[in-house]
Parts: C-alpha cells; structure tokens; sequence
C-alpha cells in the first residue's frame, strides 16, 4: 500500500491537494480563499439555496494534536461560529486518535455534522490511494511520495552515495513546477534522450533531478554519471528500466573541463543507444554557451541533432506564478525566524523579488539558504534579496571580503585549484604541503562548509567541492582581478593537475589580459611546471600519468606566455616514442599534433614521428565497432597534418578491418540457432554504416532479412520492458495570476508552525 509523506508538503500545497481530493470525493467545486477579511475559510461551496459549505485546512504536521485541538477550541471555533455555515469540514495533516476526533467534533458543533468531517493525516492519505489523478495531478504530492524517497535509497547500489539522494529530497521539496518540465518530459517521452540547457543559475539541475525521480517513480533504476560515459556502459542492462542522469555533462566553466578525454565520440554512441532503447532514459544538463563552443569545436558533436534532444530553460518559463512559488517554497524550507517568514505575505515584500528583471532561483535559493547570513530586519531582508539579484556576484563577495580570513581564501582557491573537487585525506595532505596546519584546515572547513563549499560522501571517501556551480564563478572573477591573487593561486600548484585546471579556468591563447598577468609571474610558473610536470595524479590515480595531455599544455602555455622553459618541457615530452604509445585518448593526442602543426618554431621532424605514433597507437586496438568509429574520427582529424601517406594508408587498413569485422557480425546474427555474441545496438550501428555510406557492405545478401527481423525481435524484446510512465498533467498555468499568488503568499502568515 503506498503512503504519503504529507510532512514534505508545504501549507499551500496542503490546501491544493485537500481542495482536489474534496472535490473528487463530494463532486463539487470549491472556491480557494486568503485568510483575511473571511477569516476562518480555505475552501467555500455556496449552494443555489444559500446552503455553504466551509473547509478549513490546518498543516500543523509539526506541532501535533494536543495544540491543534487548544488552536480549534479558543482560536478556529468561534470564527466558525461567527460565519455559521450550513457545514464546516476540518482537514488537517495531524494523525488523529478517535479521543482528538471527539474532542475536536465537541469544540466544532454544530457545524460539524459528525466526526467524518474531521479528516486527519489517515483519512487524507486514504482518499489520495482513492483518487490516483489527484496524486498525479499535484506534481509535488507524488514525487515525494514514500515510493519515491524509498526508490532513492534502495537503489544506492548505483547511486553514488546517500548523499545523491539527498540532493534529490532537497530539489523535491523545493521545485516549483514551470513549463519547461512539461516540455523536457516530452521529449524523453518522444527521443528518449534529453539535454538541459540554459544560464547559469536558471534551475538545470533542479529539473534533471526532478525528471529523474519521476522515472524512479515508475521503477526505473537510477545510474548517475560523474565522470564519463563510459560508467553508463558499465551499468547498462538491458533486462530493466533505467535513467541515466548526468549533471554538467561539459564542465561546470568551461568545455575543457569534461571533454578532455575522449567523451564525443563516447558521449553520442551512449545516445544513441539509449535513443534505441525503449526502458531507457537519459537526462543531461549543461550551461548553453558551452554546448555551443563543444558543438563549434568538435564535428561529430556538431553533426548531431542535438536541437531535437534539448530542453532549453529560459526566463520567459518562469512566469509571474512560478517565480512567486520559487521563492515561497525556499522561503517555507528556510531556517528565518517567524516572523521573518511571515513577512513575505506583503505584497509590497515579494513582488520586487519575483517581478525583478533579473529573477534566478539560483540567487534566491543562495541568499535564504542560510539564517547565518541574514538580517532578521524585514527591510534588510529584501533589500538584500533584491541586492543580489541585480548582481549576483554580491552574494559571495559580502562573505568573502567581510567574512573571511586569509585562510579561509587559501582553502578556496587550493579548492578552486581542481576542476571536480578533492578527497579531504588528499586535500590534507596538499594543504600541509602548502604550509598549513591541520587545525586551520578542520577551522575553515567549519566556517565554509554548507556556505561556499559541501562536503559528500563517495565511495567512501569524503570529498570537499564548492556549494554550487556559482561560488566557482564568482572566485574565478575575484582572482581574475587581481595580479596578486593570481599569483597566490600558482603557488598553490603542487600537482600538473592543478596546473591543468589552471589553464582551463584562466586560458591565455592569443594574448588578452590573463596572458599579460601569466607573464609578469613567467619566472614562479616556469619553476611549478617544471616542479609538477612529474608529478604523480592525485584525483584519478588509476588513469596515471597522461603525458600526451600534458605535453600539449606546455606547448599551449609556453607559446602563449613566450617561456622558452615550459615550452620545452612539452617538445621534450612529445618527441618521447614511449608517451604518444601510450596515450590515454585520441582527443588529447589530435590536439597535440594540432599544436605541433601549428608552432612554426617547433621542428617538422618532431611532429612526422609524433604522426607516425599516433597512427600505430590509434590502429592498436580495433576490437569493437566504437573503438574503430574512434580510430576513423582520429585519422581524419590529423590527416591534413600528414606529409606523406602514413594516414592515407592507415584509412585504407581501417575500412578493410571494418569489412572484416562486419562480416564477423553478420554471420553471428544470422545463426539463428545461437545467441550472438555481439550487442544488437552494436550490430544496429554496423548496419546503419554502410547504409550511410551508400553501400550494402559485405555482407551475405540473402541472409540480410533474417538479421534484420532478428534485430526487430531485439528491439520488441526490449520494448516489453518498458515502464510507461504515468500520466501526468501539464503544468501550472502560465498566465500571471495575481489573485492566486497572493493566496499562496499569504499561508506565510498563518502558519502556526
């Protein structure tokens, strides 16, 4: 029997829901109130005859019966006397003895009929197991209904941590539906794959979390993806429904920050299985302009229709009643003293917020998150609110340049210094190399975490990261804009990883102001490149040391700071048989060889050999159909760099294993006695190849019919297990609705709880 967390819900999604489930169950419609001049009303009917019908609904899930009953007795009973009504129901989410029921039918007649006009939390929960369409219509009541929360916990096998869950309970009580979730849901509906786009602060990832536990909802087993796509592959099953969630699939700042292994060609193979997959879903979110610069920098990204797979979320999707529900759903959650609280029921208080030009729930969310920070003054409050929402770098730089100590900084940029956060035991250890003491360490974590930084569980490991994507923002600003700070930053380098994440976040190439800066500290960044260069990874230690990439950056960074040293320590490195053989990917090496075709300093013969190795390393392994996909990609990327014929002829090899290998697979899927040893998603690719390609491949023609009818019993198979999702309604309304937001505002002064 499913139940409802009615805790979970707000005091004006308690009237909604109480308002739908009475009308289901009595066949009426009943009118919405703000308490004020009809005080003592939530819900009105008025018959023909005169007859009315009041409900009052009282969400004091916090407080219990024995104040609920005081409150009905010397507060609600003699407004209910003062209005007389022909009949007077009283909801309420306080679980109910038949004693309180007794006691509250005594305190409340006549008006009261019987005691079943008395409806506690059991009775509620009971009519919404009633009346399914209600659940599913009130978004909130169903996504963080016990089936929901339970799915999130149940399937920590794959989830990260508990503290991913958390997250998704975080998102759940907060979101305000808008119509960007009525249109992201129709296209995993109709494309299976979804990305989420828009500016930094707009809600991308409230609404990744969002769809996704709505399809946990439904059965599907959650997989989050964090660092490629190649974790999706390793937990694919085709025999259960499942969602594939990927938050900042492209980096948080920049582009280079997730594509700097091999991700394209990964990323749209992983899409385009999950598109031929009915029981899969696939949610992405990324800031815009990077998908952009990602579609402008890579071909194969740029071939793919990603207009048809994104979801963009724009200001123009939070109307006038979303705004309002955003900011009363953080102002509810908020831990503001009451009267605080109450506050925002004035007109006068919430509509410069929610009618601000500049309105971002991400501003909103950040300024009431934490008490701490804030006035109890009403006035100062939404001043503000307002404040950041006209800049919202102010946020932050209140904290940092009134509230923090030099240590404090230190930890920031050491964090700042990474481009996905740090393990504590390994943040120890580079902040004792840094000169620091653990004391102050385990200090300033105390002052900055649940502020500027958090702190999560994974694998088993605590790791420390900034509190949101902005904090990240507005440090690069700060340190952008001081020599000095920049300064501070370098020394801070004590792995090339760190030096990576430097150039990423503060790129330099063709001059500008970050060049300039890096150039007047050329003398202590010459001295960490050639410290660190060696340097053992401290975050992914199993991938070891990429010095393909590393050889790159030196060449990026010695041309673009004029540094003889570091711009020999990546020719030194590049003219290293041994480090282009053993390249972790071919993204990082095709931009190697760019960089060496490009420097008219570095010699010719150093990028001939560089070419002569990456050909043998990319032709090394050719095992499965992406790898080959891969192998093509590469050899055209870099074929305008070749002198001779060396890529030429690779191409040629290439497509005579290709026809080797297609052969294989054709004559696997044509055994109709056996099961095939190669995926039929796989197979479905060698196919659509030659399809492509204008040709019918080498394949044996008169078995090309029982392989394709083969492949529609894999994909009908796969379809059998699909889950179809619930139907769920569209969402609120997007016309402004002044008269209803100020009902919603105005359950801010009533509350009791």
């Amino acid at each position: 029997m499913e139940s409802f967390d009615l805790s979970r819900l707000t005091d004006f999604d308690f009237e909604a829901v109480c308002k739908d489930l009475l009308e289901e169950e009595f066949g009426l419609r009943l009118e919405i109130f703000a308490a004020g001049a009809d005080g003592g009303i939530d819900l009105r009917h008025l018959r023909p005859d005169g007859d009315s019908l009041i409900v009052q609904c009282k969400h004091w899930h916090r407080s219990g019966r024995a104040k609920l009953i005081e409150h009905i007795r010397n507060v609600e009973a003699k407004k209910v006397a003062k209005i007389a009504p022909q009949r007077y129901i009283l909801a309420t989410s306080v679980s109910l003895t038949r004693d309180a029921k007794d006691k509250l039918f005594e305190a409340l007649k006549p008006y009261v009929q019987t005691p079943s006009d008395i409806y506690g939390k059991e009775e509620i929960e009971a009519l919404l197991r009633k009346h399914g369409k209600v659940v599913r219509r009130n978004l909130r009541l169903w996504l963080t209904s016990a089936s929901v929360l339970n799915a999130l916990l149940a399937k920590n096998i794959v989830t990260r941590s508990q503290e991913l869950a958390r997250e998704f309970d975080d998102a759940l009580l907060t979101y305000a539906a808008n119509p960007s979730y009525a249109r992201a849901l129709e296209v995993l509906e109709s494309r299976r794959v979804c990305v989420i786009a828009g500016i930094p602060g707009i809600g991308k990832t409230t609404l990744g979390q969002v769809l996704s536990a709505h399809y946990m909802a439904m059965g599907y087993e959650l997989v989050e993806i964090s660092e490629d796509a190649d974790e999706a592959n390793h937990l694919w099953n085709d025999e259960i429904p499942q969602v594939f969630y990927y938050d900042d699939f492209l980096g948080q700042t920049t582009l280079d920050e997730k594509l700097g292994k091999n991700e394209d060609s990964r990323l749209l193979s992983l899409m385009k299985r999950v598109s031929n997959s009915p029981n899969k879903r696939f949610v992405l979110t990324t800031r815009e302009y990077i998908l952009a610069q990602a579609r402008q920098r890579y071909e194969r990204l740029d071939r793919h229709p990603f207009d048809v797979h994104t979801c963009v979320i724009d200001l123009e999707d939070y109307t006038y009643r979303a705004r309002a529900s955003i900011l009363y759903n953080h102002v509810y959650r908020a831990s503001l003293p009451l009267g605080v609280k109450q506050s925002f029921a004035d007109p006068q208080v919430y509509r410069p917020i929610i009618e601000h030009r500049n309105f971002n729930p991400r501003i909103v969310a950040v300024t009431l998150a934490d008490s701490r920070l804030l006035s109890s003054c009403k006035a100062s409050l939404v001043d503000d609110l307002v404040a950041n929402l006209e800049n919202p770098q102010r946020v932050w730089d209140h904290i940092v340049r009134n509230q923090l100590n030099e240590t404090d900084l230190k930890l920031l940029k050491l964090i700042l210094s990474f481009l996905g956060g740090i393990p504590l035991d390994e943040l120890q250890i580079l902040w004792l190399e840094c000169d620091g003491s653990v004391r102050d360490l385990r200090r300033s974590l105390s002052v900055l975490d649940g502020t500027m930084l958090s702190s999560a569980e994974r694998n088993g490991k605590v790791h420390i990261d900034f509190h949101n994507p902005s904090v990240r923002d507005y440090l690069v600003s700060y340190v952008q804009s001081d020599i000095g700070e920049v300064a501070s930053l370098i020394r801070l380098v004590k792995r090339f990883e760190q030096l990576d994440a430097l150039w990423v976040v503060f790129p330099a190439p063709g001059g500008g102001p970050m060049a300039e800066k890096y150039r007047w500290h050329r003398e202590l960044l010459e001295k960490v490149a050639c410290d660190v260069f060696h340097a053992d990874p401290i975050i992914l230690r199993h991938r070891g040391k990429d010095y393909v990439r590393r050889a790159w950056l030196c060449l990026e960074m010695g041309r673009d700071i004029e540094s003889e040293t570091i711009l020999n320590l990546g020719i030194e490195a590049a003219s290293d048989e041994n480090v282009v053989l053993n390249a972790n990917d071919s993204v990082n090496l095709s931009a190697l060889l760019q960089t060496l075709a490009e420097d008219d300093q570095i010699d010719k013969d150093v990028l001939i050999k560089c070419i002569e190795w990456a050909v043998e390393w990319i032709l090394g392994d050719l095992s499965d159909w992406n790898l080959m996909d891969e192998a093509e990609d590469f050899l055209r990327s870099i074929q305008e760099h070749d002198p001779g014929i060396e890529v030429e002829q690779a191409l040629e090899r290439l497509e005579s294993e290709r026809d080797d290998y297609a052969e294989n697979a054709f004559e696997d899927w044509s055994q109709i006695h056996h099961d095939p040893n190669i995926p039929g998603s796989e197979m479905k690719q060698v196919i659509e190849y030659y399809v492509s390609h204008g040709s019918q491949g080498p394949f044996d023609m008169d078995e090309y019919d029982t392989v394709l009818q083969r492949l529609d019993d894999f994909d009908e198979a796969r379809r059998s297990s699909f889950v179809a999702p619930r139907d769920v309604c569209t969402v609120e309304p997007t016309s402004d609705s002044v008269q209803e937001v100020q009902i919603m505002m105005q359950t801010l002064r009533d509350s009791a709880d």
